[in-house]
């Protein structure tokens, strides 16, 4: 048997607020509702400080603001549609995701890696990475070949 364990890169810090709002559509919600949290997420701004030197407000178009009640609901949408496609067990709870797969003919480590693609093509559409250094991959068994795995490009 083998996992992997990924994270989600900054939480739901990198949301895009037009994906967000095309996966709500998609999800049905009332035109009230998303304009709603449209106008919400519009309105914030964000400003950064290096050096006691401030730079000039601009406007967030990605990210969920902290301390909102609906933070964690709107994050678990956008990630909804994460495992499409996907062969093997995926979990996913808050901004951990893990793929899971039994490893014990060619055809399965294949299943893995091309599940790892689809996941890497998934971040790449939906503006999200993986953080990279925070994947981990777990084997277990005796005899285990421990194959290495690749999410993207590494």
């Amino acid at each position: 048997m083998l996992a992997i364990y990924n994270k989600v890169r900054d939480d739901d810090d990198t949301v895009p607020h037009n994906i967000l709002i095309s996966k709500l559509e998609r999800h049905r919600f009332d035109g009230w509702t998303i304009w709603r949290i449209r106008n919400w997420l519009d309105g914030h701004t964000q400003g950064v400080a290096v050096n006691g030197l401030m730079s000039k407000w601009k406007q967030a178009t990605s990210g969920i603001p902290q301390g909102s009640a609906v933070r964690r609901v709107l994050f678990n949408i956008f990630v909804s549609n994460m495992d499409s496609g996907i062969e093997c067990t995926l979990c996913k709870f808050a901004d951990d995701t893990k793929v899971c797969g039994v490893v014990n003919m060619l055809e399965g480590r294949d299943a893995i890696q091309r599940d790892f693609n689809r996941l890497e093509r998934w971040a790449h559409v939906n503006i999200i990475k993986f953080n990279k250094a925070k994947c981990k991959v777990l084997h277990m068994g005796q005899g285990n070949p421990k194959h290495k795995y690749r999410l993207g490009r590494e």
